[in-house]
């Protein structure tokens, strides 16, 4: 019985040793991808309603920021967006009148195909010139790895804005992603 519970023991030893010894990929950032871009709300939209506001045909740099990281395409296992917010040009926006905002990256070809980046329900009721999103857990890579891509924000809004003569400038403020890369590691058994 000792015999059995010694090499029993000794197998499990053994065993732990070599998953130890194994290293997993492990994944580092390889780099940022930031955009800003301008979109205002036009005098007349109404409330209750997802109104959408597209920019198309937008550059992605992604082999830019790949030569200027070191990498290459292969390492780059995805594109996860780390933080997007929208805020006023002029400082004298009230983020108050929105009710939902949603962030979606698509490719011009495929509308249908598009990929939710970020978004915000509820959004809070404190009047701020400044919206930030909560980004998602999806991978843009399919996206953002191309030449180019658009963006389509939905805005719900909360207040009626057909009385407004003039246009409500905004900005996507710092819609960041980030790239990830994998640092290959060796199996080693002990």
């Amino acid at each position: 019985m000792p015999t059995k519970r010694i090499s029993s023991g000794f197998f499990l030893a053994l065993l732990l040793l070599a998953f130890l010894g194994c290293k997993k990929d492990e994944v580092t950032p390889g780099f940022d991808m930031i955009y800003q871009q301008e979109f205002s709300i036009p005098p007349g939209v109404g409330p209750f309603v997802t109104h959408h506001f597209y920019l198309k045909n937008l550059f992605t740099r992604y082999e830019a920021l790949l030569m200027q990281a070191g990498k290459t395409d292969a390492e780059i296992v995805g594109i996860l967006p780390v933080q997007a917010a929208i805020e006023g040009v002029f400082g004298d926006a009230n983020f108050n009148i929105v009710e939902e905002a949603i962030l979606r990256i698509y490719q011009e070809n495929d509308p249908n195909g598009y990929i939710e980046v970020a978004y915000r329900f509820p959004t809070p009721i404190d009047p701020s010139n400044r919206l930030d999103l909560i980004p998602s857990l999806a991978d843009a890579k399919r996206i953002m790895s191309e030449d180019r891509f658009s963006i389509d924000l939905l805005l719900r809004l909360i207040y009626d804005l057909r009385f407004t003569i003039y246009d409500l400038r905004f900005t996507i403020y710092d819609l960041r992603l980030a790239g990830f890369a994998v640092a290959r590691g060796n199996m080693e058994i002990a």
